[in-house]
């Protein structure tokens, strides 16, 4: 791919594991019933043989579910059949319905209508995460499946804005990826798993904060404050955000985490070399998702003062757990092959039986491959702690020598 990707505007383009692979029965470790089982204890480092970890593809986390450092989220939960508090029969005053409009990482309008209610005392007490009260602005959702309506519109409109809003041209590395991606999504068979990674990675942002209110009536939401430093913006109204946020998760983003993972298992388990491509793109998309939340966890404790890296560490393990998984069975489907390193030779018998690619695909891959060689940064920053570092979970697809990385269970000082 040459560097007149530069100007191309991705809007328009836009619209049991392990062992079981291989069929060997896994022998669970009586010292560590949760961590890898003998069998893949002993052969870890051999990566022709699948790492297993004892976790299915289809079980990895690819988003946060929670906030349990705050007590409000610990108890009104984002999934679920009690997901946003929309099973509570709330006390509608006579105000009516309101449309209150909201933007976040593009000039897209997304439209809710809210109703105000009557909190009760217990409510008062509630607090969000930046220091608001949960209930100083009483207003929710009217209807949950008619917001999930509309949301699911915006999200089928907003994808190529988000991404030409959020990824940097100028980085090729990530660029080009993201390219190839909806490159395959104009051909005339589109490729409808990378459409789904696609919107998946997208709405994933939605969870990242930044929304802000963009209509005339913002319900008094002006005197709400916020952590983005000096840009002026009009936060959502804290319930409603909280109600939004649980509808992104529950109702957008657990139906395509579901299917997602389904196709990307069976693409392994087909162990076909035509899927190969497919898979580097949807792996290089996944775990670049994985790199956004952990620098969005990052900002969201520097913003608020706390004196760790990360806040919610449940959500970086499971980050890292679900990470630990997928580069397993990428580099299982890499069958021994180096294919970016630079004496990779794509005519030769063993490449073949890995991956069939025509020239385009293979002039491409070569042409990355030395800039993954020529960036330093990309080859070392996994080997460190900086779990919000650029690279750090993308690198590791490079790595002709991976092992899964030690990570800390518990948060490091800032």
């Amino acid at each position: 791919m040459n560097d007149t990707n530069d100007n191309i505007s991705l809007v328009g383009a836009v619209k049991e594991t392990g062992f079981a692979i291989q069929h060997i029965r896994c022998s669970p470790d009586p010292t560590n019933p949760d961590g890898p089982c003998l069998r893949c204890t002993e052969a870890l480092l051999r990566i022709s043989n699948l790492p297993c970890l004892r976790y299915k593809i289809i079980d990895t986390n690819l988003y946060r579910t929670a906030f349990s450092h705050y007590r409000f989220f610990s108890e009104h939960v984002m999934v679920g059949p009690k997901y946003g508090d929309f099973h509570i029969q709330r006390n509608w005053t006579q105000s009516g319905i309101v449309i209150l409009e909201l933007a976040q990482d593009s000039d897209i309008v997304l439209r809710l209508a809210v109703q105000e209610f009557v909190p009760n005392t217990e409510e008062l007490e509630s607090d969000d995460t930046r220091g608001n009260k949960m209930y100083s602005i009483p207003w929710a959702i009217a209807n949950p499946e008619e917001a999930t309506q509309e949301i699911r519109h915006y999200l089928h409109h907003c994808m190529g804005y988000y991404l030409d809003t959020i990824l940097d041209k100028s980085n090729h590395l990530v660029w080009d990826i993201f390219y190839w991606v909806v490159k395959l999504l104009r051909l005339p068979q589109p490729n409808k798993f990378l459409f789904d990674v696609i919107r998946l990675w997208v709405a994933c942002r939605f969870l990242e904060g930044r929304w802000r209110c963009v209509g005339l009536n913002t319900l008094g939401a002006e005197s709400l404050s916020h952590c983005y430093g000096t840009e002026q913006i009009v936060q959502v109204p804290p319930f409603v955000n909280y109600q939004m946020a649980s509808i992104f998760t529950e109702k957008i983003l657990q139906p395509l985490r579901i299917k997602v993972l389904k196709q990307l298992q069976d693409l392994f388990l087909a162990n076909k070399k035509g899927n190969w491509f497919t898979i580097t793109l949807s792996v290089f998309v996944l775990l670049h998702n994985y790199e956004r939340q952990c620098q969005f966890h990052r900002d969201f404790a520097r913003r608020r003062g706390f004196l760790v890296r990360f806040v919610e560490m449940p959500i970086i393990n499971a980050i890292q757990s679900g990470a630990k998984t997928i580069l397993a069975y990428f580099h299982y489907a890499c069958k021994g092959q180096r294919p970016f390193s630079l004496d990779h030779d794509w005519n030769t018998d063993e490449a073949k039986k890995m991956a069939h690619l025509d020239d385009e695909q293979i002039a491409f891959l070569e042409h990355y491959r030395i800039r993954i060689q020529n960036n330093v940064h990309l080859q070392t920053v996994s080997q460190t702690h900086d779990y919000e570092e650029e690279y750090w979970f993308v690198g590791q697809m490079f790595d002709s020598k991976w092992s899964p990385r030690q990570t800390n269970e518990h948060s490091l000082p800032a």
